[in-house]
């Protein structure tokens, strides 16, 4: 099998680091909206309140899905390079005399 462990271990690494950033970016935005309805808007559950939360829970929704991806996504390339390794390292061990 061709691949580039290098490469590959890169690859895992930015699949973490923007799984990383985009629960850090959650996580923001979660704290702005709360600070934003319990500061800023005291509408109730009419009007620009109602509509805000339910954009924000449609963003949150959408994020954590992505979330979900990345880190299934990182686990199977990791799954793939352990499996390519461990096929490689008896493909050698074959040739061992």
């Amino acid at each position: 099998m061709l691949y580039n462990p290098a490469a590959v271990n890169a690859l895992i690494t930015e699949l973490a680091g923007y799984h990383k950033d985009i629960s850090t970016e959650r996580h923001n935005a979660e704290t702005a909206a709360n600070n934003l309805l319990k500061e800023g808007w005291q509408s109730g559950d009419g009007g620009a309140s109602a509509a805000f939360q339910q954009k924000h829970k449609t963003l949150i929704d959408d994020l954590d899905d992505l979330l979900v991806l990345l880190a299934k996504g990182k686990d199977n390339v990791q799954a793939a390079l352990d499996k390519a390794m461990a096929t490689d390292q008896k493909v050698a061990d074959d040739f061992t005399w």
